[in-house]
């Protein structure tokens, strides 16, 4: 005979309301056996009996603080759970605000009694009326989500009391396991767009001398075209829908100590021309539609307006100027403003886990003891420099993944057609044959060749396979200083396949090795500091990445991916679009190797690190011919918990690399010809796996019975 102990006794007891839906002589018999049980006879009714409980559903409740939401804001929950969207965020379960407690939501959900453990976040969202019709729809526009890598769990079975869990449990938004991590939300919706204005340099010039030499302080407020207008001095607004189609304005500003993204003070922020540098940033679901008001403060009070409306940006990308109206209603001046639009990717709905909440990368980094090294296009340069392998071809990036890479640095851009393919240049030489002169003497092979430039993105991908191709640098004559005469196509003793220039992305992903991560830099050209441009007439920005992030999507799998660009606004459309892979931004810095860009936030590292900051990115690959010179961009990115990478020919020096890793404890070098004067080693990844297995293997030898999950209960590690 076996006796129940006293507190499983009284659980099951306090648990009569669970199972009295039963017949009342089960009942009656399955509380008989609680004192007086007997294996042999009573067994299968017991069994029968537990049957009914279990199949009970749990109820869990979740309450979560959030100090900082937003009057207009929601608190949703989404996780494992089908009632939770099964990690869709636009199928999140919405948390009710309390009445009783200040800015606190709370719900309570059914959750089957077969779960064991579920997972869940948090999220912050906002409704935004498309207003085209009386028949369309609120949209739902993610605002801010938890990104901690691993979501919050709950064993519920352990957690619950008579089927009740989590009862008295309040979470904060965006902390747990001892972590804070909040982040903003991508961009959810085919009709949603994030819209960027850069103010910076020179944007500012009044032609009224009343309006000259004064220091201004700059506002910008949406509105919806339809339902306002001006009368006078003032803005009236007309009748408006319940619900706005877009979102409040946010401000980061590049050039001061907090470039993180915030409200916008009531009269603006100062703005000096070439002194301050400021970006603004609006959601709407009605792109058509939207206006902007800028409003011109000085000595708190509003003495101008400027209006920039979607008629006036010409594109998704560009710059606009906009007259600047005073207090009489006439020009005073005016504003010159840089754009940029965002949209959702248009390959989004092909790749449902593009929306997967379940996990996420974009701000994850694991700090460890040994410096990362990322080979440079594989192996190195081979075009300009002195090294055996064609760079960015699948032989040399699996070769610098046999001498031990951590990560392989690579570069992507587009044909004319819209493939990728892996090239570091726009800009190549291409041999074309020409007609033999009468007076000249013919050549060996009855032809006078001429080698001529070309963009890759005037060139399908066939005539890539096809053509003739000699580095850029051989434009006038050999590179200089350099003994390379490797040439872009290879030659006919060529015949291995690995060697052969212009792979697409697809391609490295599936054959280069799959222990190394990759550093997939996006090519997109810029305007230089000289005023040149690098490759002009290139592709709409959107589309581009939309491209890139697509081909990523469908053949990454659970590769490491880490993407990076010198242009900081693709940086910025990346972690709009997705969330999965993170993102650092590429910095040339102060530099006299390089003609400079004439972007700042490039041509200057503290404003680079202040923007990946304020961007939420996940790093800044810095040069390192700057940080030589001035290590305060390192302590700006510090300040702001980013991953610190450097790229330069400085690396190639073994006492840089030291001082780099010694002295300034960066996260990662990009360099050349990596492992070839060292011992070879093993990839940090396949070590770390190799470890992981071995200490399984060794616990599962030792351990006579199994142990319960270490993680937390409504927390995770």
């Amino acid at each position: 005979m076996i006796s129940l102990s006293f507190p499983i006794r009284k659980r099951l007891l306090s648990s009569y309301q669970y199972v009295a839906a039963a017949e009342n002589d089960i009942f009656i018999f399955f509380l008989l056996i609680l004192d007086n049980l007997s294996t042999k006879i009573l067994t299968p009714t017991l069994f029968f009996a537990a049957d009914l409980y279990m199949d009970q559903d749990y109820k869990a409740h979740f309450k979560v603080h959030c100090a900082e939401i937003k009057e207009w804001e929601k608190i949703h929950v989404v996780g494992s759970l089908p009632v939770l969207g099964e990690w869709n965020p636009r199928k999140s379960f919405p948390l009710i605000k309390s009445d009783y407690e200040e800015d606190t939501f709370y719900a309570v959900v059914s959750v089957p009694g077969t779960v064991k453990e579920f997972q869940f976040r948090y999220l912050r969202v906002m409704y935004l009326d498309p207003s085209e019709n009386s028949l369309c729809e609120p949209i739902m526009v993610l605002s801010k989500w938890e990104t901690l890598n691993n979501p919050r769990s709950c064993l519920i079975g352990v957690e619950s009391m008579d089927f009740i869990a989590r009862e008295n449990v309040i979470d904060e938004f965006g902390s747990y396991g001892g972590r804070k991590q909040i982040s903003d939300g991508w961009i959810l919706n085919d009709k949603e767009s994030v819209v960027y204005f850069r103010i910076h340099g020179e944007a500012l010039k009044f032609f009224a001398k009343s309006y000259q030499n004064r220091e201004y302080r700059l506002k910008v407020e949406p509105f919806d075209v339809r339902y306002s207008e001006i009368d006078g001095e003032d803005v009236v607004s007309l009748p408006t829908p319940e619900l706005p189609c877009f979102s409040n304005t946010d401000l980061s500003v590049l050039t001061r100590d907090d470039p993180i993204f915030g409200d916008q003070y009531f009269n603006g922020s100062v703005f000096r021309n070439d002194m301050d540098y400021l970006v603004f940033r609006t959601r709407t679901v009605n792109l058509q539609n939207l206006a902007f008001r800028i409003e011109f403060y000085h000595k708190e009070k509003r003495c101008a307006l400027s209006y920039v409306l979607p008629s006036s940006m010409s594109g998704t990308h560009g710059a606009t100027v906009s007259p600047v109206i005073g207090l009489s209603s006439a020009p005073v001046g005016h504003i010159n403003v840089n754009y940029m639009i965002v949209k959702r990717s248009q390959y989004a709905e092909k790749n449902p886990e593009v929306d997967s909440m379940r996990e996420t990368f974009g701000r994850y980094w694991r700090k460890r003891n040994r410096m990362l090294q990322i080979g440079h296009r594989g192996m190195g340069s081979s075009y300009t420099k002195s090294i055996d392998h064609r760079e960015n071809t699948i032989f040399s990036l699996n070769e610098a993944a046999r001498r031990g890479a951590d990560y392989v640095e690579l570069d992507v851009q587009l044909t004319k057609d819209l493939k990728t393919v892996v090239y570091h240049d726009f800009h190549l030489l291409v041999t074309v044959a020409g007609r033999d002169s009468p007076s000249s003497t013919p050549t060996a092979g009855g032809e006078n060749k001429s080698l001529h430039e070309i963009a890759i993105k005037d060139l399908t991908l066939a005539q890539l396979k096809l053509l003739h191709f000699e580095h850029i640098s051989r434009a006038n004559g050999t590179a200089p200083d350099s003994p390379v005469t490797l040439s872009v196509t290879p030659s006919k003793n060529e015949t291995d396949e690995l060697h052969v220039p212009f792979p697409s992305l697809a391609q490295v992903l599936r054959n280069v090795d799959e222990n190394v991560g990759l550093n997939i830099e996006i090519k997109y050209p810029m305007y230089m500091k000289d005023g040149s441009h690098e490759c002009e007439g290139y592709f709409e920005q959107n589309k581009f990445v939309d491209i890139i992030l697509a081909e990523v999507a469908e053949n990454a799998g659970n590769r490491r991916i880490v993407f990076s660009c010198f242009e900081p606004d693709i940086c910025t459309m990346i972690t709009k679009k997705q969330h999965k892979y993170p993102v650092s931004f590429l910095v040339v810095g102060a530099t006299n190797r390089y003609m400079p860009f004439q972007d700042i936030r490039s041509d200057c590292s503290k404003i680079a690190a202040n923007f990946a900051a304020g961007c939420e990115l996940l790093g800044v690959n810095f040069h390192s011919e700057e940080l030589l010179n001035d290590r305060n961009p390192i302590e700006i990115a510090e300040k702001y918990g980013l991953v610190k990478f450097v790229w330069g020919d400085d690396l190639n020096s073994k006492d840089i690399q030291k001082h780099f890793k010694e002295e300034m404890n960066v996260d990662g070098l990009i360099f050349d010809r990596i492992g070839e004067d060292e011992v070879m080693k093993q990839n940090v990844f396949v070590v770390e796996n190799h470890n992981r297995s071995s200490l399984f293997a060794r616990s599962q030898h030792n351990s006579r019975s199994p142990s319960m999950s270490r993680r937390c209960m409504s927390v995770v590690e």
